[in-house]
């Protein structure tokens, strides 16, 4: 079970591979949202991929009840959700032999719902806690190469462009938009890292919502960028048809995201972008990888999925941390 987060998945994907590897006749399922469902899809690794629809209380309810009766008796669940509860009591009601879950601060409840729980520390590499469930069904992570050469088997390839290719990620879930850089820091990066006698193609991805800042970081810097080609892809793409994008790029520059990831997985070289989410809690290590990952420790960082309130309010002085030399302070009162 995974039902938010695409990059999650993604994370989980060496292990998922691993799992796909030792156990060639398993039969995988998998019980998702419409929104992960085409990251899922994107990994070819279950026999079957099931949607619950969060789209209304009454939907969702219904949804989960017809999967539980379908799933009643199920030999295995493994439970990949840290921060759901839905999923530990979805698990519990399909009444399966073994059920695999996380608990964080307190196991008091979960205790007699699952029947294996794992701690998750959120301060630790999420990869490092999917690592330690596998491990229980003498599963090892793929390689990166191994991960790769099953990626781009499902993902059409694409000719690569004569110039030199750039996809950015600039945008992310509506889970933790304080993850994104601004129009005007996008400017920055771009202009401080491109000579303005370079020619090259930029390259924008994500869903129809990102479409706005990527015209507004082109308004920004085209005039200044004369041999650089700017094409939003945004929301005019499916997931699949922006992995090939993704793939046929020489780089990728991105913030927190599913794309991140993919571009790892990939072996480009990668420029990231980090905040409220600390990068030694979601980047697996990868010997020979390419990459640069920009961080600046705050006190208050991390704060993304460990705190209903951000200490800054949303105005994510972390990410402008990377931008501005003067020391930046946070202050948090509840009133």
């Amino acid at each position: 079970m995974k039902l938010l987060g695409g990059g999650s998945l993604a994370i989980a994907f060496p292990n998922l591979l691993g799992l796909r590897k030792k156990y060639p006749d398993l039969h995988i399922r998998l019980v998702t949202t419409r929104k992960t469902a085409p990251f899922a899809r994107s990994l070819n690794i279950f026999d079957d991929i099931h949607e619950i629809d969060d789209s209304s209380i009454i939907r969702l309810a219904l949804s989960s009840l017809r999967y539980i009766y379908r799933f009643f008796g199920t030999d295995t669940i493994i439970d990949l959700e840290a921060y759901s509860n839905l999923s530990m009591v979805f698990s519990l009601l399909t009444y399966s032999r073994t059920r695999v879950a996380f608990y964080q601060e307190s196991a008091f409840w979960r205790r007699g719902m699952a029947t294996h729980l794992f701690y998750f520390n959120r301060y630790g590499g999420t990869f490092a806690m999917y690592d330690k469930v596998f491990q229980q069904f003498a599963v090892s992570p793929a390689s990166q190469e191994e991960c790769r050469e099953h990626l781009i088997k499902g993902i059409p390839e694409i000719e690569k462009p004569d110039k030199h290719r750039i996809s950015i990620g600039h945008g992310c879930s509506d889970l933790g938009r304080e993850r994104m850089l601004s129009a005007e820091e996008w400017e920055q990066v771009l202009i401080s890292r491109i000579g303005t006698d370079r020619e090259m193609e930029i390259v924008f991805l994500g869903v129809e919502s990102h479409s706005a800042l990527a015209a507004e970081i082109t308004a920004r810097v085209s005039a200044r960028l004369p041999k650089v080609d700017f094409l939003d892809f945004c929301g005019k793409t499916t997931l699949t048809e922006s992995l090939s994008i993704l793939r046929s790029s020489d780089e990728f520059w991105g913030i927190d995201s599913s794309l991140v990831h993919y571009a790892r997985l990939f072996d480009l070289k990668t420029v990231s972008f980090w905040g409220p989410t600390d990068p030694e809690t979601r980047l697996r290590e990868f010997p020979g990888i390419q990459e640069e990952v920009l961080y600046k420790k705050l006190p208050c960082s991390p704060c993304v999925h460990n705190t209903e309130k951000l200490p800054c309010g949303g105005d994510n002085i972390c990410i402008r941390g990377l931008f501005e030399d003067k020391k930046l302070e946070w202050i948090d009162m509840i009133t």
